[in-house]
C-alpha cells in the first residue's frame, strides 16, 4: 500500500477527479477523538491532514469527522461497526 496523505483541499479535488474510493473513521489510541483515513483507487491510502501543521487531523467528536467527510463529498448514509 502507497501512504498518500491530503490536506481538505487535496481530497476535495481528488474525490471530484475519481481518485478516492473510500474513508475510513479511525478512533486516536487512548482518547476520544477520530482521525479520518482516506482510499485512493491506485491503492494508496493515507491520512487527511491538517494544513497548519501537515499532522492528521484530530476530530474531538465523531459528528465533526463525519461532517469532514461529507464535505470531501462522500455521501454518509450509515455507520457500521466491525
Amino acid at each position: 500500500m502507497i501512504e498518500c496523505n491530503r490536506t481538505m483541499e487535496q481530497a476535495r479535488r481528488d474525490f471530484a477527479q475519481g481518485r478516492l474510493t473510500g474513508a475510513v473513521l479511525v478512533r486516536v489510541p487512548m482518547s476520544r477523538d477520530w482521525t479520518v483515513r482516506l482510499s485512493g483507487t491506485k491503492g494508496d491510502a493515507g491520512m487527511l491532514l491538517d494544513v497548519q501543521t501537515l499532522e492528521p487531523y484530530v476530530f474531538h467528536s465523531l459528528d465533526a469527522a463525519v461532517a469532514a467527510i461529507e464535505q470531501i463529498g462522500f455521501p454518509f448514509t450509515q455507520l457500521k461497526v466491525q
